[in-house]
C-alpha cells in the first residue's frame, strides 16, 4: 500500500469511527429528546465545567513533572516548561492522529532540545505501562465497588462483543496458560536478543537500542521513586475529580455520585482508545454508563459532550502554545541523527 495512502486512512477511518458513531446515535433520538440536550447546554453551569477542566490541567502539570524525572533519570536535563510543552503537543497530535502524539512529544525534545527520540520513547514507553497499570485499578475497584452497574453494562454493551473471547479462556484453562507462557517466553527471547545487539555499540542500530534501554532503564533510576509514585496516583485522582465536577454542570446530574465517576473513569477511557481524542465514542459511553445510574441516555450524552467539548478546547489552547513556544527554540545540535539518536 502507498505509505502516503496508508497515513491517511490511518486518520480517515478512526476520524470516520467517530462520526459514524455520533450519526448513529443522532439518528434515533426523538425531537423531545434534541429539545431537552439543547435545554440541558444552555442551563449548565459553565463554572463547574472550568473548575473540572482546571484538574486536567494539573494532571497534565504533574504528569510534566513525572516526565521531567524520567527524562533526568537518563542522564538529560530538560526544565518543566519544556515538558509541559511536549506533552501538550502529544494531547494535540492524537487528536488528529491516534497514538502518533507519543513521537511527536519525543520528536519536539529531538529537535528543540537534543535529547534522542530512542532514550525518550523508552521513557514514554514506561508511561504507557504505568497508566495500563492504573486504568486496571480503576476497573477493579469499578468491579469491586460497583459490581451490579460494572456487570449491567458490560453485559447489555460488551458482552456480545468480548464474551465470547473471555468465555472461550476460561473454558481452555490449559491452551489459555499455554499461549500466555509462550508469549512471554516470546518476549524475553526478543529482548534478550536486542540487549545482546546493544552490545554492538559501533553499530547504529546498537547506539538506538542502548539509547532505548536507557529509557525503559530510567524507571529504576529515579531520584525519589516514592515521589514518582504520589505522582502518579494524583494524576489519576485528578481524572477522577474532573468526572465528579463534570456531573454537575447539568441540573440532572445531582444523581450522580463518585461510583458514577469510578465507572465513567474506566470505562470512558477506552473511547479514547476507539477514536482521536475521544470523538463521538467518549461522550456515547458515558450516556450509556450513566443511564445505569438514573440519568437519561441522551443527557448522559451530553453531560459527555460538554466534558469531551471543555478539554479539547484546553488541549488546543495548550498545544498550539507549546507548538509557539517550542518554535522558538533554535538549540538544534548538529550531532544528531535523523533518527534522534547521537553520534559519536
Amino acid at each position: 500500500m502507498n505509505p502516503t495512502l496508508k497515513s491517511i486512512l490511518k486518520i480517515v477511518l478512526p476520524l470516520g469511527l467517530g462520526v459514524f458513531l455520533i450519526y448513529m446515535f443522532y439518528k434515533k433520538l426523538s425531537p423531545s429528546d434534541i429539545e431537552d440536550m439543547k435545554l440541558a447546554v444552555k442551563t449548565a453551569n459553565y463554572w463547574w465545567l472550568l473548575l473540572s477542566i482546571s484538574f486536567t490541567f494539573v494532571s497534565q502539570a504533574i504528569r510534566a513533572l513525572r516526565w521531567k524525572a524520567l527524562i533526568k533519570a537518563t542522564g538529560n536535563e530538560i526544565t518543566f516548561l519544556k515538558s509541559f510543552n511536549a506533552i501538550s503537543i502529544n494531547y494535540l497530535v492524537n487528536i488528529g492522529i491516534p497514538r502518533a502524539g507519543e513521537f511527536a512529544r519525543c520528536g519536539a525534545l529531538a529537535t528543540y532540545d537534543g535529547i534522542p527520540i530512542n532514550k525518550t520513547i523508552g521513557t514514554v514507553v514506561n508511561e504507557r505501562l504505568i497508566d495500563m497499570l492504573m486504568l486496571l485499578l480503576a476497573g477493579v475497584l469499578a468491579f469491586v465497588f460497583q459490581y451490579q452497574i460494572f456487570m449491567d453494562f458490560y453485559s447489555v454493551h460488551l458482552a456480545e462483543t468480548v464474551g465470547p473471547v473471555v468465555e472461550w479462556l476460561f473454558t481452555h484453562p490449559i491452551i489459555s496458560g499455554i499461549l500466555i507462557i509462550t508469549a512471554a517466553f516470546l518476549g524475553m527471547y526478543i529482548l534478550r536478543k536486542l540487549l545482546l545487539m546493544s552490545n554492538q555499540a559501533s553499530s547504529k542500530i546498537g547506539k538506538i537500542i542502548i539509547g532505548f534501554k536507557a529509557g525503559i532503564l530510567s524507571i529504576f533510576k529515579l531520584e525519589k521513586p516514592l515521589l514518582f509514585v504520589l505522582q502518579t496516583f494524583m494524576i489519576w485522582i485528578c481524572y477522577f475529580l474532573m468526572i465528579v465536577f463534570a456531573f454537575k454542570t447539568i441540573p440532572q446530574g445531582h444523581i450522580l455520585g463518585f461510583g458514577a465517576a469510578l465507572s465513567l473513569l474506566f470505562f470512558g477511557t477506552f473511547g479514547f482508545l476507539a477514536t482521536p481524542g475521544g470523538i463521538g465514542a467518549y461522550p456515547l459511553i458515558a450516556g450509556y454508563l450513566l443511564s445505569f445510574y438514573g440519568l437519561a441516555v441522551h443527557l448522559g450524552t451530553t453531560m459527555g459532550w460538554i466534558l469531551w467539548l471543555g478539554q479539547t478546547i484546553l488541549i488546543i489552547i495548550f498545544g498550539l502554545f507549546a507548538f509557539a513556544m517550542l518554535s522558538r527554540e533554535k538549540n538544534i545540535k548538529p550531532n544528531l541523527l535523523s533518527d534522534g539518536s547521537e553520534v559519536n
